[in-house]
């Protein structure tokens, strides 16, 4: 019960706290975008500040010299200053809320003004004489610990009199048309803000759109299913990402189909083995030891009768015996060979190309040896033992007109290398799919022996004509036997 819980928690590895590729990429968006918002509204607004105040200043200098023209001709047509209607010439202007107009004398004494606390300044003296300081008309911002807002103080000098004529405004109030505009672009901002997200959101799911459709489609790619290629769709990347998906949905297909036809053809080839060991057990060992029984019995019945014909049949029985026991030695190193586990693979190598030059004296089977030879893992030492039978094998059984085999056996660092040549007829090249289906298990297990190992094998003809098989096996110290030492 316990294996069966992991294997379904290997299988769909899926946290359900874990949070989606949107959600990670909204979080990690939101943040600078914020950020950049609260920035780009603190500067903008500081900026749009100074340029309100700017024009506000600009404004109200414009207006205390209006008022004091005003002002200035009105005395000049004899009126005296104490008579003169200060809020009617303030009103001329379309003043803010709060604002007031005073004149002073030349010795800064308030003459009159639209505040009724007459007598007093309407600043202090030293914020009078801050702001006097600046040439005549101007304006600037003064906050004073007896105002309790911020407030812009314009003046200006009468011509010939050496009066000075003051307007006072609250900045809140010359600010009010412009807070409306800053909060406009706070909104504009947020708005941006969260259309940004928005169409961040809808680009994600245009690219995890097509993901979730592999995902999908890689969950019911099961062995034995219907595979559909998935749809190529989305940016660049992902449609890349679903062509190999496809691509590698196919071959594994094809792999399994040609997995299981060479394992259709290895269970057909096992039994025509096993069959074939049968016959040639019954037909040939099989009937030795009958015959063997048979001369025993003769012999046992002559050694009274006619010594001289009974050690004829031991004789006999001494031949039969012998070629028996080679048949049974034959049998037992094809099946696995003791060369290979007691001298190594160098002398199992140089076993295999002796039967051959044995079994036909006119083909020259030359074999050498380079590198520092070394034992190997058993199971690898039997892999490349193996290549070599199976291709002097096809050598034997296919390549008629062959004259001359060269096997190579090559030790190399972190490599061995097995070069088996001949100058046969060539190789027609063939696919693995074509080789299984086609019966050529031989070449077929060849080359799954390799992959077993992580290696290749190559059967190509080169410029003579010759037929070249090269097996190339990775090795790593944990592939060198402990025999060496």
């Amino acid at each position: 019960m316990s294996e069966e819980i992991q294997s379904r928690q290997i299988v769909n590895p899926v946290d359900e706290n874990s949070s989606t590729i949107r959600a990670q990429l909204l979080w990690a968006s939101l943040f600078p975008l914020i950020c950049f918002g609260l920035l780009s509204i603190l500067v903008t607004s500081s900026a749009f500040n100074k340029i309100i105040i700017s024009q506000i200043l600009e404004r109200t200098t414009a207006q205390v010299q209006v008022l004091g023209n005003d002002l200035s001709q009105k005395m000049d047509k004899g009126l005296n200053p104490s008579n003169l209607d200060f809020q009617k010439t303030l009103q001329s202007i379309n003043p803010v809320q709060g604002s007031q107009l005073y004149l002073l004398d030349a010795k800064g004494q308030l003459i009159g003004g639209t505040d009724n606390n007459q007598g007093q300044l309407p600043i202090p003296m030293e914020e009078l004489v801050y702001v006097t300081q600046a040439p005549s008309p101007s304006s600037r911002v003064v906050k004073s610990d007896a105002q309790s807002d911020e407030r812009i103080i314009s003046y200006m000098e009468l011509p010939d009199r050496g009066w000075t004529v003051l307007l006072t405004e609250p900045l809140s109030e010359n600010m009010k048309p412009a807070l409306y505009y800053q909060v406009v672009l706070v909104g504009l901002l947020m708005l941006g803000t969260i259309l940004s997200l928005g169409m961040l959101s809808l680009s994600i799911g245009r690219i995890i759109r097509p993901i979730a459709v592999l995902a999908e489609h890689a969950t019911s790619a099961i062995p034995g299913s219907i595979f559909h290629p998935v749809p190529e769709r989305g940016p660049l990347e992902i449609r890349s990402l679903t062509h190999a998906f496809n691509q590698m949905v196919i071959r594994l297909a094809e792999q399994q189909t040609i997995l299981r036809q060479y394992a259709h053809k290895a269970l057909l080839s096992q039994e025509e083995e096993r069959q074939r060991l049968s016959h040639e057990l019954h037909d040939g060992t099989l009937q030795d030891l009958i015959g063997l029984t048979q001369r025993v019995e003769l012999c046992r019945n002559e050694l009274d009768r006619d010594p001289l014909m009974a050690r004829r049949r031991l004789d006999e029985l001494h031949t039969l015996l012998g070629q028996t026991l080679d048949d049974v030695r034959r049998i037992s190193n094809a099946l696995r060979p003791p060369v290979l586990e007691d001298f190594g693979l160098q002398v199992a190598l140089d076993s295999l190309c002796k039967d051959l030059q044995q079994e036909k004296p006119s083909l020259l089977c030359e074999y050498l040896v380079n590198g520092i030879v070394q034992r190997l893992q058993p199971d690898l030492e039997l892999a490349v033992y193996r290549v070599v039978q199976e291709a002097l094998a096809n050598i034997r059984k296919h390549a008629q007109d062959v004259t001359q085999v060269k096997v190579q056996l090559i030790f190399e660092p972190g490599e061995i290398k097995a070069s088996i040549e001949n100058n046969g007829s060539p190789f027609i090249q063939q696919s693995l799919p074509t080789l299984v289906r086609s019966g050529h298990l031989g070449l077929a297990g060849m080359v799954e022996r390799a992959r077993l190992f992580g290696g290749t094998l190559d059967i190509n003809v080169d410029s003579d004509q010759k037929t070249i098989v090269i097996l190339k096996l990775p090795i790593d110290k944990d592939s060198i036997s402990t025999a060496n030492g």
